[in-house]
C-alpha cells in the first residue's frame, strides 16, 4: 500500500457540501467522493490517502482515507467543454471542518517531516508521500485527531505504529433509525493482511476472476455476531474475522443465530455431493 497527498483549494473550487459530508461521515461511518489525482496514473484501490487544504488561512491537513478505485478519466471538474481530467473515488475515514477546527498544519508536518524532503502545499494532487515519513505521519496524525477529539466513532488502533495492537473496539452501537453495529476498519485490514482475499467458504478470489476491478473485495465476517453481542467488545482480527464472499455471507446469515464457517462449509459440501 503506498500513500498519496491530495489538494483542495478554496480559492479554486468552493466545496459547498463540504458540511454535509462531514456529517454523513460522523453518521454513518464514511463518505465517499471523487477526487481529480492531477497527472497521477499510480493510484490503485486501497491506497492511502491525505487531504491537504491548500490557499488561505487555515491550511493544513484535512482528512484521510483509503483510495476506492484506480484512476479513471471523467469530464473535468471546471465544467470546460471537452476537457478532461483523472480521478479517483476515495472513502474518507477523518474530515475536519477548517471553518470550525484546527488542521494538522505547517507546525505539525514539520514535525513530522524534519529533514523537509516532502513537498507539503502541492499545485495539484496525487503527489507520493515519502516512504520514510509515512510512519510519523501516521502516528502524529493519529495522536493529533484523537486529542482533538475529532474520531467520533470506535476506531482506536492506528495500524502503522510500532507497537501494534492486538485486539481492536468494535461494535460500539449508535443510534440513526436504527440500532447500527460499528466496524473497525484497522481490524478488517489485519485480518486480510493476515488471510488475504480468498473466501475461507468456498475459496474465491475476485480479483482472480474480475481482474482489476476485483482486486482487494471480499467481506469480513464476524465469528461472533456483533448485534447479537451488543456491546462494545475488543475484537481479535485473526481469532474473530474471517474473509467471505458476499453470497457465503448471505448464507452464513440466512439464519439466526448464524451458521459457523464449519457448518456452511459442510452444507455446500453435502449439496455439491446431491447433485
Amino acid at each position: 500500500m503506498n500513500t498519496f497527498l491530495f489538494a483542495w483549494n478554496p480559492n479554486r473550487w468552493d466545496w459547498t457540501d463540504l458540511e454535509e459530508s462531514i456529517d454523513q461521515l460522523e453518521t454513518v461511518g464514511y463518505v465517499e467522493r471523487r477526487w481529480s489525482c492531477g497527472n497521477s496514473k499510480s493510484i490503485k484501490k486501497g491506497d492511502r490517502v491525505f487531504l491537504i487544504r491548500l490557499g488561505k488561512e487555515p491550511r493544513g491537513i484535512m482528512g484521510s482515507g483509503y483510495a476506492k478505485s484506480s484512476y479513471y478519466v471523467a469530464p473535468h471538474w471546471d465544467g470546460t467543454e471537452g476537457k478532461t481530467t483523472n480521478y479517483i473515488d476515495i472513502e474518507f475515514d477523518i474530515l475536519i471542518n477548517p471553518n470550525e477546527n484546527s488542521l494538522f498544519d505547517k507546525e505539525s508536518l514539520e514535525s513530522v517531516d524534519i529533514n523537509g524532503v516532502q513537498q507539503w502545499f502541492p499545485q495539484q494532487s496525487g503527489i507520493s508521500i515519502k516512504q520514510e515519513i509515512i510512519e510519523n505521519l501516521e502516528s502524529n496524525w493519529f495522536n493529533f485527531i484523537k486529542e482533538n477529539k475529532y474520531i467520533k466513532n470506535s476506531f482506536v488502533s492506528n495500524d502503522v505504529v510500532t507497537k501494534i495492537k492486538e485486539t481492536f473496539r468494535e461494535g460500539k452501537s449508535k443510534d440513526i433509525t436504527q440500532t447500527r453495529y460499528e466496524r473497525n476498519p484497522e481490524a478488517r485490514k489485519r485480518c486480510l493482511k493476515h488471510y488475504g482475499f480468498l473466501c475461507k467458504v468456498c475459496e474465491f478470489n475476485f480479483e482472480h476472476h474480475f481482474g482489476e476491478v476485483g482486486q482487494g473485495f471480499i467481506h469480513v465476517h464476524h465469528i461472533n455476531q456483533i448485534s447479537d453481542i451488543g456491546k462494545e467488545y475488543e475484537v481479535d482480527p485473526i481469532k474473530d474475522l474471517i474473509p467471505v464472499c458476499p453470497n457465503c455471507h448471505a448464507m452464513i446469515h440466512s439464519k439466526r443465530p448464524a451458521f459457523t464457517i464449519e457448518e456452511i462449509k459442510e452444507i455446500r459440501k453435502t449439496t455439491y455431493n446431491n447433485v
